[in-house]
């Protein structure tokens, strides 16, 4: 206790030794307070001026300096220093100083809440205190007393309890009459719960054929649980909710019911208006957005004209909108166009972004090693709605560069068409490649989960080397023409960040020699992931790749035109490239076929930090095939475990696979730095 007085006596000295003057004018009256701190002024300054406007901006006098020594000893008392002494003079040519000398601060000591065991003594313990804890500069363990903060903390005590059916319950704050020595003043709050309402049956009328059952489900829900008119209104909204995703957009709803003076079950009828469903005639850009914007948008939103408003099917155009890059918001709504209110406009207004970023970046993985990178794009090129493009990007491997040009609504339609021109130099290994590459891809995204992609690539390459058989590399002169399809069905719940769903994509490629390649062969891939969450922190994830080439010969195929495995995205035991043949000088060779499968087991250390333990199994073969499925079944393993950082563009992720039955020539294990997932 003698502790506790002296640490309240040095406060007070700091307090009086931090203490300033601050001073209020209006009209004729001039007033200054001495012995306050800035937080205690920004709220006393306030209502100085209101008593100041409520004098009328008359003349100073010894009425007026009272009142406001009154007042303010009040506001001191209110906010926890019952010992607050105001003290007034009046100065000459017309001022007043009032001085405070506020005492020492009055403290929260118990909270007891008595009358009920509905809802556990600690719970509304932290309710009553919870105004007083967001005051700036609260201490949690010497909550000050504002008696006002606690007045309202016994409200969110009436209202919690409410929230349990208790319809007319009361929480009555009762301060003790005397702090004690240490300037602690307990309080208790006396609830009165009454009777206990809860639902009894929950029944509905008017709802739309097509949505009753989900409807009846949410009805059925409700049984036995607490009644209160805040539950009743979300639910209303949940109906009406449920008639606005499938078009019924005016939909409107009554909850009738009656109520007992003893409490128990409410039987509750919600009738539901559904009105007319909504059809979108037509599609309206704010005149505010830039020509290409307004190109793209009505592009996007075109084949929702003619329709029901369905709400999956908007945010489904709403996404692929937002995903051109162009936009920093988007905002839709539907405005009726007749009497009916069936008939309805879709009108997109909204914000562009800033169409031109300039980016540098620099990174690091354990194949590339040290990168660094510029990056240009414009998503508004020439006010076209498409985007413009342009990167360089050096590391350990060599340069690359390339320029993109998309529109992402050819002709006015969904279909987006990118093309790409790069130049590549590689000599990480035993050669050095120089490509310059071509291509088309043709792409749409059907809904959610389905997309596809049409493609055409044509590339020129050399292949340079001092140490590396012509059976090794392939042909070193050589150009590579090709057509494919890619199909993905997409059914995670964050394609960057996955914790639970799964996708499978495929890929089929053909060579061919329309401008004289010499290169002929078929490509196939096949790979998908299976992710699901077994705890709140630990997620299971598994994954599936397999990729195969037909119709050549390994010592056909250009090396850097086979498959590989060995990497962090495949068996991570092995360094990149490196499962499967490699020269003594540490080139891997490929082959025409690469099978791998692997599970982790991630568990959140903390927020945003990943613990992983994983195993991996894959293999490479080098005979030719003759079905996507051919594989070779000398399988390699890989056990180890990582950390992933999660950011917003992936995770910043390290892994370390241990090889458990190293062969000649092979390392023991591998580490591996990197971005993104294993799979």
């Amino acid at each position: 206790m003698k502790a506790l007085t002296t640490l309240a006596f040095f406060v007070l000295l700091f307090t009086s030794l931090n203490a300033a003057a601050f001073e209020v004018k209006h009209g004729n009256a001039t007033v200054r307070v001495e012995g306050i701190e800035e937080a205690q002024w920004k709220e006393l300054e306030g209502m100085l001026k209101d008593q100041l406007t409520l004098n009328g901006g008359g003349a100073v006098a010894e009425p007026l300096a009272d009142d406001l020594a009154f007042f303010t000893r009040q506001f001191f008392i209110r906010g926890g220093w019952p010992e607050a002494v105001v003290a007034w003079k009046l100065e000459k040519g017309g001022g007043i100083e009032l001085e405070v000398k506020s005492g020492p601060r009055l403290r929260v000591g118990e909270v007891v809440v008595k009358g009920t065991t509905a809802v556990p003594e600690e719970e509304l313990r932290k309710f009553v205190l919870k105004p007083t804890l967001e005051r700036p500069e609260t201490d949690p363990k010497l909550p000050q007393w504002v008696e006002g903060d606690l007045k309202e903390g016994a409200g969110l005590v009436e209202r919690r309890l409410r929230a349990e059916g208790f319809l007319n319950a009361t929480a009555l704050l009762l301060p003790a009459a005397e702090h004690d020595a240490e300037f602690r003043r307990a309080v208790t709050v006396e609830v009165v719960p009454g009777p206990r309402f809860v639902f009894g049956t929950a029944s509905l009328s008017g709802a739309p054929e097509s949505l009753e059952k989900e409807m009846q489900a949410l009805m059925t829900e409700q049984s036995g649980t607490p009644f209160n008119e805040a539950r009743v209104q979300q639910i209303e909204q949940r109906l009406r909710s449920m008639c606005a995703e499938h078009g019924w957009l005016n939909a409107t709803t009554e909850a009738r019911y009656a109520l007992s003076k003893n409490g128990g079950a409410v039987d509750v009828l919600f009738a539901v208006m559904p009105g007319e469903r909504v059809r979108i005639t037509r599609v309206v850009t704010h005149p505010g957005f830039s020509r290409g914007a307004s190109r793209v948008l009505m592009a996007k939103f075109r084949p929702l004209t003619g329709q029901i408003y369905e709400a999956e099917e908007a945010d489904f155009v709403f996404k692929r909108a937002l995903d051109t890059g162009m936009f920093a918001l988007l905002d839709t709504q539907v405005v009726p166009l007749d009497a009916a209110k069936s008939q309805g406009e879709l009108r997109i207004t909204g914000e562009e972004a800033q169409p031109h970023t300039l980016g540098f970046e620099v990174g690091f993985d354990t194949f590339l090693g040290a990168q660094a990178g510029v990056t240009y794009k414009n998503t508004n090129f020439r006010d076209s709605g498409n985007t413009l493009a342009a990167e360089l990007n050096y590391s350990v491997a060599g340069p690359v560069g390339f320029v993109s040009h998309t529109n992402p609504a050819v002709f006015g339609s969904p279909y987006a068409l990118s093309s790409r021109l790069a130049l590549e130099q590689f000599n990480l290994f035993e050669y050095d490649r120089l490509g310059t590459t071509l291509s088309f891809d043709l792409a749409r995204r059907v809904s959610g989960a389905l997309s596809y992609s049409v493609f055409f690539s044509a590339s020129a390459n050399t292949v340079d080397t001092q140490s590396l058989t012509r059976a090794q590399t392939g042909p070193t002169d050589y150009t590579l023409e090709s057509l494919g399809v890619n199909v993905m069905l997409d059914r995670r719940d964050n394609p960057v960040l996955p914790k639970k769903g799964w996708f499978i994509a495929a890929r089929a490629e053909q060579t061919l020699s329309l401008l004289g390649g010499d290169v002929s062969f078929q490509r196939t891939e096949l790979r998908g992931a299976w992710y699901q969450p077994l705890t709140k922190k630990l997620r299971l994830a598994a994954g599936l790749e397999l990729s195969s080439i037909m119709g050549a010969d390994v010592q056909d195929i250009p090396i850097d035109a086979r498959v590989f495995n060995g990497g962090p995205n495949s068996v991570r035991s092995f360094a990149q490239r490196e499962l499967g043949p490699v020269t003594p000088g540490g080139t891997p060779l490929g082959g025409t076929s690469s099978l791998f499968a692997g599970a982790e087991l991630s568990y959140e250390i903390m927020t945003n930090l990943e613990f992983a333990i994983f195993a991996d199994v894959g293999s490479l073969g080098q005979g030719k095939n003759t079905s996507p499925f051919d594989y070779s079944t000398d399988f390699r393993q890989g056990v180890g475990a990582g950390l992933r950082y999660l950011l917003p563009f992936g995770p910043i992720r390290v892994d370390y696979g241990h090889n458990p039955d190293p062969r000649a020539g092979e390392g023991s294990g591998m580490l591996h730095v990197t971005v993104g997932f294993a799979f």
